[in-house]
């Protein structure tokens, strides 16, 4: 009994071993071929659990090793791993079989990466050497490891010299704990646009994500500065389901260089500002995007260069930096390598020309790098030429990747990510203040230009020229949100500047002293701020402003509001008088003549009617932030329109003979009044949008939209736009929450409308 005992205890440890066996081999295979697919983040997991399992397992210690290595934030975990696999190696090493338990000779090599990581840099040179010394000058890795030693010494003298900067954490507004990265800012720092991998706040990526890595897909997201205080991130409305993130933007602001992940072949986009929101993003042309990968591009200044990081075939290293020249009808020419001065063997990447339109800072693994990629600078002479480039030095660079780097105007802070064991997630961005760095000798003027009482109108446009040469110095556009606006002048010029927008326009001249060092010339403090129109103009409510000036604006507008109500009260008492004389006199002598008093009324009335019509144009309550005067809209409501809508629909039909009916008793309203009053009010149902990024912007959208076709409706009936009176632009989000029921049209579609009312 105790043998057959025995034997069956035995059988059980035989079919339990064997079990565990298998499930070892088919987890050592699994991580296997996803590390052949470089998805380095899925297969770790599976390492750490084998190595749990078995951690004297020289083989898989190597492999966990090299997935920190390709990890994004944890290289330097790789270190205690490698260190363990180098203690058995073999020349003999098969990758492939679950049974191996040596490491390959490789090891030595991912050891001395992990070293250098960790700025143990002589051990990394020892191990680099060992390396070498065990390998053939044909293996693939031989031709890198005297590069990998030289970054070492670099990275010596580069920690025993470091430069004085400062960094500061961008802060957990705009830092999520999923990655942030890649910010790009305008010239005057008031406005950034970055990439992130965060969830969207309405959640509508929640369950969409990269099988590659398990992670959201990039946004790109954007916050601005008023006054030091950052906003909370706006989503843009042009992300989709896919990635999208943040390359570049041009010195005026109005062209946003993109990157998408087309499968594979990575392509340069832009997208341009349109009425104050991001088109459609168009794919870059000429031979800039080629079936290589392209992964970032900045313009210069002037817009006439375009530079590009490429790895497409017959460059000088694996990523170049090329340049394309626009052409005189308007196109951009051939791509041209931007030469052995910049490029390297190795890869360069993050190029950024600065406002001065002479420095480019840039990503390289050559030059004087000091592990992975660093961040350089070169500057171009008068003929054309690059300087040899000059590394940020530490700890601006790092002994891993420092790529994606933005300078401020005067070139004395600079943005950048990175992670960080203090920061608030994966990665972060931060701003580096470069406390010894000279200033560049620009001037860099910025303002606010405005037309009172309505938002900033599409053609509004500053024209830049040059007094001695008359050449174009450029065109530049406000930020349709509130207005603002920045340009880079430089020193020792006169310049002639015009000022437009509607039917207004300023023009002035502004001479600029040669001077070495960075300015600013901020209108509103140095100068007077572009503002057009007069207080009596007619006021669309905009939901977007909220500025100082707007503030302010807001602040006399009710003063001149109380004044207009105290105006006609007065002149109200004034007619109940005049009637209680009128009834007096007809009470005491049924044949006097009341022509005169009755022609007093009539005026006062008259008098009364206009100063109500003042009111409507002055009226500004589209929300909580705008003036209340306590003032109802005068008249009475002749005619209204309600559409409802379905999802991500955000246009009125003009054709519905009930929107003609309502136009035609507007018209009808202008001519009998001389005005017409409109009210707008929109909405949107709590269904995720992804088409407008949220369902605020989808519900603002229809209002706008709402508002532009009936102000066109009644312009082309012979109505004069000056005659349409807008009182009222509200949007708002209503209905129950969003409950994953997509389809329950009946529920949502009731919050989906607009409402326009003619008074």
């Amino acid at each position: 009994m105790k043998k057959i005992a025995l034997i069956i205890t035995f059988s059980f440890a035989l079919i339990n071993l064997n079990a565990q066996d298998e499930s070892f081999r088919q987890s050592f295979l699994e991580a296997n071929l996803l590390m052949e697919e470089n998805q380095y983040n899925v297969a770790l997991p599976i390492w750490l659990k084998l190595q749990a399992e078995q951690p004297t397992n020289f083989n898989v210690n190597y492999k966990v090793g090299v997935c920190y290595i390709n990890s994004a934030n944890n290289k330097k975990k790789a270190l205690v791993y490698l260190v363990k696999a180098v203690q058995n190696t073999t020349k003999n090493y098969d990758p492939f079989s679950s049974s191996e338990k040596k490491s390959p000779i490789e090891s030595y090599f991912y050891l001395a990466r992990a070293y250098h990581i960790n700025y143990e840099l002589n051990n990394a040179m020892v191990n680099y050497n060992s390396f070498k010394e065990k390998i053939s000058k044909k293996h693939f890795l031989f031709n890198e490891i005297d590069h990998h030693i030289e970054q070492c010494e670099n990275a010596k003298i580069a920690v025993k010299n470091p430069v004085n900067i400062k960094i500061t954490n961008m802060g957990n507004l705009i830092n999520s704990p999923a990655g942030d990265y890649s910010p790009v800012l305008s010239t005057d720092e008031s406005t950034m646009y970055f990439t992130s991998r965060r969830v969207r706040k309405d959640s509508s990526n929640y369950y969409i994500k990269d099988i590659s890595d398990g992670k959201n897909y990039e946004d790109i997201y954007v916050s601005y500065n008023y006054d030091g205080v950052w906003t909370e991130p706006e989503l843009l409305g042009i992300n989709t389901e896919g990635h999208e993130a943040t390359v570049n933007i041009s010195i005026d602001g109005q062209t946003l260089f993109i990157y998408k992940d087309d499968n594979g072949d990575g392509n340069i986009y832009t997208s341009t500002q349109e009425d104050g929101e991001w088109s459609y993003p168009v794919k870059l042309g000429s031979d800039i995007n080629l079936e290589s990968r392209e992964t970032h591009a900045h313009i210069s200044p002037d817009g006439n260069s375009l530079y590009f990081v490429s790895d497409r075939k017959n460059g000088i290293g694996g990523q170049d930096i090329y340049v394309c020249k626009k052409l005189p009808n308007g196109e951009w020419a051939k791509a041209q390598n931007v030469g052995n001065m910049i490029n390297t063997a190795y890869d360069e990447d993050g190029v950024f020309i600065h406002p001065d339109g002479k420095t480019m800072y840039f990503s390289s693994k050559g030059h004087s790098s000091i592990g992975g990629y660093d961040i350089f600078y070169s500057v171009m002479d008068d003929a054309g030429n690059w300087s040899k480039p000059k590394n940020m030095g530490y700890p601006v660079n790092s002994t891993d990747n420092d790529v994606f780097f933005v300078t401020s105007a005067d070139g004395k802070r600079g943005y950048y990510s990175s992670f960080q064991e203090k920061g608030y997630g994966e990665k972060d961005i931060y701003k580096i203040s470069l406390e010894d760095a000279d200033a560049k000798p620009l001037t860099l003027l910025t303002g606010i230009m405005r037309v009172i009482g309505q938002e900033l109108p599409d053609d509004a446009l500053i024209i830049v020229t040059d007094n001695e040469t008359g050449e174009l110095v450029g065109k530049y556009v406000p930020r349709k949100k509130d207005g603002k606006f920045s340009i880079i002048l430089t020193p020792g010029n006169d310049y002639h500047i015009v000022y437009s927008a509607l039917t207004f326009k300023q023009e002035e001249d502004l001479y600029i002293p040669p001077i070495s060092a960075y300015q600013e010339i901020n209108r509103g403090i140095d100068l007077d701020n572009v503002v057009f129109g007069t207080p009596g103009d007619t006021v669309i409510a905009n939901n977007n402003t909220n500025t100082k000036d707007k503030d302010e604006w807001k602040y006399n507008n009710k003063t001149e509001l109380e004044k207009l109500s105290a105006v006609i009260n007065t002149l109200n008492s004034q007619i109940e008088e005049l009637k209680d004389q009128l009834a007096q006199s007809l009470k005491n002598n049924n044949n006097v003549n009341n022509s005169t008093n009755d022609t007093r009324v009539a005026a006062l009335e008259a008098i009364i009617a206009d100063l109500k019509i003042q009111i409507d144009k002055m009226s500004i309550n589209s929300n909580t932030n705008n003036v209340n005067t306590n003032y109802a809209p005068s008249g009475n409501i002749i005619a209204s329109y309600q559409e409802y809508f379905n999802y991500n629909i955000k246009s009125i039909k003009t054709s519905n003979l009930k929107y003609k009916d309502m136009v035609n008793k507007a018209v009808a309203k202008s001519k009998s009044a001389g005005k017409v009053t409109i009210e707008i009010e929109s909405s949107a149902s709590h269904v995720p949008t992804k088409t407008y990024g949220s369902n605020v912007n989808l519900a603002s959208k229809r209002a706008k939209d709402a508002k532009e076709k009936i102000i066109s409706s009644l312009v082309s009936k012979g109505v004069k736009k000056e005659n349409i009176i807008i009182t009222n632009l509200n949007s708002s989000v209503g209905g129950p929450k969003y409950n994953s029921d997509f389809n329950n049209t009946s529920v949502y579609e009731k919050y989906q409308y607009v409402i326009i009312k003619v008074r």
